[in-house]
């Protein structure tokens, strides 16, 4: 009979755009059902140097994950599952990663191409090439808006979306932390960002795919959820 244990680090990646704010919700259920578990909520360079990509990304939630006491969790939201799944890589102390809202992001060892940024509709951009979604476009209550509490939206106007390198989406991907480690995807049902040919590749690729019943913005909509995912057991040694 194998034993099982919790989780004793928690380690939260934000998505494109972001704030680390934006695990609010889900921070708050986590210390509530688990009081002793240790939160670790990085602040992406990408979104702070106008130099900054996934690799630094990378780099700075490694770090992150290092100092987590183990056994560790490594959670990431929509882009913050590319950098999950690069900085967990051959950290021994990750236990398990969870991908929230995005499926995850296969090995390409070369520069990628992201003409497609310039051709995206409600997006900013600013003099370093940074871009960001208008921030209207999250409180318009004709589209993501009317899909979000009224706390969320209150925090989304105190914390506003910021600006993101391209090469968040330009740097490569050396690695596939999800290949090694137990990985289990949460997928809204209702998120069209989101693919039929993603999510079929999704279940090919992963033993733990699961469809929960929201859009793209699980964190917001279900912390509960996410962060009971989160806090489910974990295999512990054999007794």
């Amino acid at each position: 009979m194998n034993g099982e244990s919790l989780p004793q680090g928690v380690v939260l990646v934000h998505g494109l755009w972001g704030v680390p704010e934006d695990w609010t919700w889900v921070r708050r259920e986590l210390e509530r059902r688990h009081p002793d578990v240790h939160v670790e909520v990085p602040d992406l360079p990408s979104h702070r140097l106008p130099d900054a990509g996934l690799l630094a990304d990378a780099v700075e939630v490694r770090e992150a994950i290092a100092a987590s006491p183990a056994p560790t969790v490594v959670v990431g939201w929509s882009y913050g599952t590319d950098v999950v799944g690069l900085a967990a890589h051959s950290v021994p102390n990750v236990a398990r990663l969870v991908y929230v809202s995005s499926p995850p992001l296969k090995a390409q060892p070369d520069e990628r191409d992201a003409s497609y940024v310039d051709t995206m509709e409600h997006m900013l951009r600013d003099e370093h090439g940074r871009f960001v979604l208008d921030g209207d476009w999250w409180l318009d209550e004709d589209d993501a808006g009317r899909r979000l509490p009224d706390e969320v939206r209150e925090s989304l106007k105190e914390h506003p979306r910021r600006y993101a390198t391209k090469k968040t989406r330009t740097d490569p991907v050396p690695a596939e932390a999800w290949t090694e480690i137990p990985t289990t995807v949460l997928l809204g049902a209702r998120d069209n960002l989101t693919g039929a040919d993603q999510r079929a590749w999704a279940r090919e690729a992963v033993a733990d795919v699961r469809d929960i019943d929201t859009d793209h913005f699980a964190l917001f909509n279900l912390p509960e959820l996410v962060a009971e995912v989160i806090l489910e057991p974990l295999p512990g040694p054999a007794k």
